[in-house]
């Protein structure tokens, strides 16, 4: 029998979910599984999921689709495929991280972890895409990165994770003792969504949980919605925003515990 380990689960109670599993400490496996077949808890339950699954087939593949046999009603695997995965696209810096060297130590976010690796002396941020159709948001995040590269806007940017042989995500700086910003760091939040803008980059999601401070130091995360902006007046909007963004006490865009804590 196989060893498996769930990964993650993308758990939808009206639609198909989806499972990200380990197989035998090395393969990755890509589980797509009918609405109805297990309850939602049992899914996101690793010793439960993993007994309830049907056998894996040999070979070598990467998804599989898991249905009610249609005699039965028994979950069944109908089918299995080796399938091209999406990979992000500008892997731009020279280190590459296997996600199998990267120890999980906290969750901050779905798909944000504070992790160890042996190949980094101190803990990290990693992000990474749990399901392929997460690697667009990625795509973005990751070239964003290389754009700010080397200007002090963001935390430093360490290397490309890779599931095999594509890479999934990113590993990132851990800011030590940084709080997200409130209504009285406005100014100096102003001053580096500033240094941003100099460089032709809107950020696109102000909220004060992607501004980090740690004294006079202001740190900007979550590049996901960055682009190339070079109208004026765009920038203008975006800055002038700060003050209402800063003053919602609503948690959106919260994470779910300080970076420096």
């Amino acid at each position: 029998m196989p060893k498996i380990e769930l990964l993650q689960a993308s758990v939808d109670s009206d639609d198909e979910s989806e499972l990200r599993i380990l197989v035998d400490d090395k393969h990755v496996k890509y589980l797509t599984i009918d609405h109805g077949l297990y309850d939602s808890d049992d899914m996101c339950f690793e010793p439960a999921i993993t007994t309830m699954l049907p056998p894996l087939p040999l070979g070598d593949w990467n998804q599989c689709r898991i249905t009610p046999d249609p005699a039965t009603g028994h979950p069944t695997i109908t089918q299995a495929i080796k399938a091209d995965l999406p990979t992000v696209h500008p892997t731009w810096h020279p280190r590459k991280i296997n996600h199998l060297d990267l120890h999980h130590t906290r969750k901050l976010r779905t798909n944000v972890y504070e992790a160890t690796t042996s190949s980094l002396a101190s803990p990290v941020i990693v992000k990474f895409a749990r399901f392929p159709f997460e690697i667009a948001w990625l795509d973005a995040e990751t070239r964003a990165y290389e754009w700010i590269q080397g200007h002090d806007i963001g935390p430093a940017f360490l290397g490309h994770v890779l599931e095999e042989e594509r890479v999934i995500g990113f590993v990132m700086e851990r800011v030590e003792g940084a709080e997200h910003a409130g209504p009285g760091d406005v100014e100096r939040c102003r001053r580096a969504l500033g240094r941003l803008h100099a460089l032709g980059i809107r950020h696109g999601d102000v909220n004060r949980h992607n501004f980090l401070v740690r004294g006079k130091e202001v740190t900007l995360i979550d590049f996901d919605c960055a682009e190339v902006c070079r109208d004026e007046g765009v920038l203008a909007q975006e800055l002038e925003s700060l003050e209402r963004e800063f003053s919602d006490t609503s948690g959106r865009g919260g994470v779910l515990v300080h970076q420096g804590d």
